[in-house]
């Protein structure tokens, strides 16, 4: 019996800029993902009716141009230029000017689940954290978002999430992140996301864990990577043909691997 597959993918869109024009440009992002020839991709930093985007529901429009099946996690909710509270977790959605993470699928994505990661809360950005990451201050609220894909070869929960460039914080979030990633299920599972670390962390993190790391190479700047920051993490899942690329808009690389699972997995 031959084993299941299918092809994933993790981008940080940064909102769909595209840095070498300065403009938004979603028709792009849509083009890339064709390209990539994928069954599921992990979206990290996506508006949902932001003045900066043209007040839309980024997920969704990516959906509607694939066809696919979208949904979106605020990770805060308000102006990530401005002032946020954090994101509901958990708890429902109450809709609005929103930032965060988001999934699009080829098939329906069953049995939906987000919470809030440790860390972050209120906050405003005002003039002097324009264009600075400062030490020591990261107010943003961070998210993690669940769902599971249904496949000829059972179902695999595939999760997202962007966690904070402080690695003391990353660290302690990406251990939540995969315990939610992996509960419900002992079956295969993913986490795809922007984990804002550096490799010996992140080896460091997944000791003892159960959960693999695909190496793919640089990710960040998309113009001159030197570091790898977006990651496909597998657990009961073999990954091949692991891929950077095709730049698009966003200052971070793509990255995609066809995942495998059951009897023929390698």
């Amino acid at each position: 019996m031959a084993g299941t597959r299918i092809r994933v993918a993790t981008w940080n869109l940064l909102h769909g800029l595209d840095c070498r024009t300065g403009r938004i440009d979603l028709a792009a992002v849509a083009v890339a993902i064709h390209a990539m020839d994928v069954d599921v991709v992990a979206l990290q930093e996506v508006d949902r009716g932001l003045p900066r985007t043209g007040r839309v529901d980024q997920v969704a429009d990516l959906a509607r141009r694939l066809g696919w099946h979208g949904v979106f996690a605020p990770a805060l909710l308000g102006d990530p230029q401005r002032g946020w509270t954090p994101g509901p977790g958990g708890g429902p959605d109450p809709g609005g000017p929103a930032y965060g993470i988001g999934l699009l699928s080829r098939t329906p994505l069953l049995g939906v689940a987000r919470r809030a990661l440790p860390g972050g809360g209120h906050g405003e950005r005002r003039p002097e954290h324009v264009g600075r990451v400062l030490p020591g201050w990261d107010r943003e609220p961070r998210a993690v978002l669940r769902a599971c894909v249904a496949t000829g070869g059972g179902t695999v929960a595939v999760a997202t999430t962007h966690l904070s460039f402080q690695v003391w914080r990353s660290v302690r979030q990406l251990r939540v992140a995969l315990d939610f990633a992996g509960r419900d299920t002992t079956g295969p599972a993913l986490l795809l996301g922007d984990l804002n670390l550096p490799m010996p962390a992140l080896r460091t993190a997944l000791v003892r864990s159960g959960w693999a790391g695909s190496c793919a190479g640089p990710t960040f700047p998309a113009w001159r990577p030197n570091m790898q920051l977006d990651h496909v993490l597998r657990r009961g899942v073999a990954a091949g043909d692991v891929q950077v690329g095709p730049r698009g808009p966003s200052d971070h690389l793509p990255v995609s691997a066809t995942v495998s699972w059951g009897t023929g997995a390698r």
